[in-house]
């Protein structure tokens, strides 16, 4: 028995049985024609994971004798009797890779966003809720934001992020420098909504806005606050908490 080359996809599905069972198919590719005996083995957990993925290894028979040299497919199926309750997804290994399936793909938003240019903002990550061990007066709806551009590096959490829905998506904003006498500066990002699928992340464009706001001790006519808007390459994914 070996480990395979590599998964290329994961399904699962509940069947109509009582206690409830949950069938898992995989397919993926061997080196070499002749493999047999595909299987799907769970790894053995001492305690449920954290995040509700369990793993799997995908293996096969190797052939016993010369066979033809070319990449082939191959798939299994596994049926789970009495799955534990807290199960979210299932990730298949393979030697080169792993393949993560989610029971319910409509629950599953990112809680991490990755975002930079090649500008005047060099990397932006964005948590709408707290992960991890929590800090005194922090609760689980708190967001994070990590800033690091040409002005510097700041966090910002909780009541420091101003969050709201807009035709545009969801309108996160931060205040950089407060409107003193030599100006303000805010920086906004716009965030889509992403949709994960089956998948741990999905890569996005969107739109970070640097806004400029005059100082209060001189007011010329004009407007007050001036914007400087950047393309912005995102990550959205959804990361274990731990």
């Amino acid at each position: 028995m070996e480990t395979i080359r590599e998964v290329t996809e994961v399904r699962l599905a509940v069947l109509e049985s009582f206690p409830p069972k949950l069938q898992i198919t995989s397919a993926g590719n061997v080196p070499t024609g002749g493999w047999s005996n595909p299987r799907l083995s769970p790894l053995v957990n001492i305690q449920a994971p954290p995040d509700g993925i369990y793993d799997f290894d995908f293996a096969a028979d190797p052939p016993a004798s010369p066979a033809t040299q070319v990449i082939s497919p191959i798939h299994a199926v596994y049926v789970w009797d009495s799955f534990p309750a807290g199960v979210k997804g299932v990730r298949v290994n393979a030697a080169q890779n792993s393949v993560t399936a989610w029971l319910d793909d409509r629950d599953r938003q990112p809680n991490r966003y990755i975002l930079s240019n090649c500008g005047g903002i060099k990397r932006v990550v964005f948590f709408p809720r707290a992960l991890g061990p929590l800090g005194a007066g922090e609760s689980l709806s708190d967001a994070q934001l990590e800033y690091n551009g040409s002005e510097g590096q700041f966090v910002f959490r909780g009541a420091d992020i101003s969050q709201e829905q807009t035709i545009l998506g969801s309108l996160v904003s931060v205040t950089l420098q407060p409107n003193a006498d030599a100006g303000g500066l805010d920086f906004a990002l716009v965030l889509p909504p992403v949709q994960l699928g089956s998948h741990a992340r999905q890569e996005f464009e969107t739109l970070g806005i640097k806004i400029h706001s005059r100082g209060r001790v001189i007011r010329p006519a004009g407007a007050e606050l001036t914007y400087e808007v950047m393309k912005l390459n995102g990550v959205a994914e959804d990361i274990p908490i731990l």
